[in-house]
């Protein structure tokens, strides 16, 4: 059975101001933005998702593996944030019956989109974002993803084929995520996307949530935080 899936990066929109995996979708308005940027940027293709995955180590492309971020400000309309993370190692091992990886994000990396509240000052919100303040870069220059487990859902669709659990660690802090993906091998190259959301104070990333702080206003940034990965690798 073949299924037509979308092909590239997803940008989807969820709460705060970062990065990574998680259970939660996003919300109806945020799903509506997300179709949306979807629409200019996708390539679709006709691949068959029942195919078995090929065996053996698959190591990542980092110049095609990205993690797609984007983050809010709830209480001022439109008021939302998006960028980008580069992959920069990772190794992804299939094997009969368990598949295993990691792949490793350099926080250095981290990229703000155009900003539609604030035009012009993206490289101002990138120096702000690497501070002590949200996920302190000159510390914890990486975030890491280490894959647990693989497991196939017994009807596959265009949105989901896996779901996919491992550890993710930032700023120091390891914490277990589950989330569902797309995960498919052609000629030779193991493609996985993704699209979900993390609760960023569970790294410790506290900084403007109402959890935390009182009084906050219009500074108050929503503690969910969407995101999509994109990893492509070749076989070894």
């Amino acid at each position: 059975m073949k299924f037509l899936l979308v092909l590239g990066t997803i940008v989807i929109i969820g709460g705060a101001w970062f990065v990574f995996s998680g259970n939660d979708t996003p919300s109806d308005g945020n799903q509506v933005m997300m179709e949306s940027q979807n629409a200019a940027t996708e390539k679709t293709k006709t691949i068959d998702v029942t195919k078995p995955i090929p065996t053996g180590m698959y190591t990542i492309d980092t110049a095609k593996s990205v993690v797609n971020w984007a983050a809010k400000k709830p209480l001022i309309d439109g008021y939302i944030n998006s960028g980008t993370l580069r992959v920069t190692a990772g190794t992804i091992t299939i094997a009969t019956n368990a598949t295993q990886g990691s792949f490793t994000i350099d926080m250095n990396t981290l990229d703000v989109g155009l900003t539609a509240k604030k035009p012009g000052q993206e490289g101002k919100l990138e120096e702000h974002l690497k501070t002590e303040r949200f996920f302190d870069v000159a510390k914890f220059p990486t975030a890491t993803f280490v894959i647990t487990q693989v497991t196939p859902v017994a009807t596959p669709t265009t949105d989901q084929t896996h779901t996919l659990t491992g550890d993710l660690t930032m700023k120091g802090v390891k914490h277990t995520v589950t989330f569902p993906a797309v995960v498919y091998a052609e000629n030779g190259t193991l493609f996985a996307r993704a699209t979900t959301e993390i609760d960023r104070t569970k790294w410790g990333i506290t900084a403007g949530s109402k959890n935390f702080f009182e009084n906050l206003g219009d500074n108050m940034i929503d503690d969910m935080i969407g995101l999509s990965i994109t990893l492509e690798a070749k076989q070894q």
